[in-house]
């Protein structure tokens, strides 16, 4: 074992260096950091007023997909389109500003897009965005 210097032979080392283990944690810190930002799924943006105050209300958004055989599905699990409408409604008693991110394949037809987007407003939501793929 390495002594420190003015020690006896029989002394060992009393401290650990934690420098490099802290070095490592700061470089995985940044790399996790800048590979983040490109693991969200895009969408389009809507162009909103600006207000000097936000809502406290607005949290992330829900995520509701129309597949390429019709089948419509709310966070990853398939529900009905009467169901979709109550859930929603439930959500936005309790965050009125919250979105919606529509994601739908791009061979449906452009009336079951808008009949979906009709009952998500039906339900009480007024953010409504659409996800795209660049």
């Amino acid at each position: 074992m390495a002594l420190l210097p003015g020690s006896g032979d029989d002394d060992e080392i009393g401290y650990i260096n934690i420098t490099p283990m802290v070095d490592v944690l700061l470089v995985l810190l940044v790399i996790f950091m800048v590979t983040a930002n490109f693991l969200k799924k895009e969408s389009i943006n809507i162009n909103l007023p600006k207000v000097n105050a936000s809502d406290p209300n607005v949290q992330q958004s829900i995520q509701v997909a129309i597949t390429s055989n019709g089948t419509l599905m709310i966070e990853d699990t398939e529900i009905a389109e009467d169901a979709l409408v109550s859930r929603l409604s439930r959500e936005s008693a309790y965050r009125p500003n919250m979105r919606v991110t529509l994601s739908a394949d791009e061979g449906l037809p452009y009336g079951k897009i808008a009949r979906i987007m009709g009952l998500i407003r039906q339900s009480g939501v007024t953010r409504i965005a659409l996800s795209v793929k660049r």
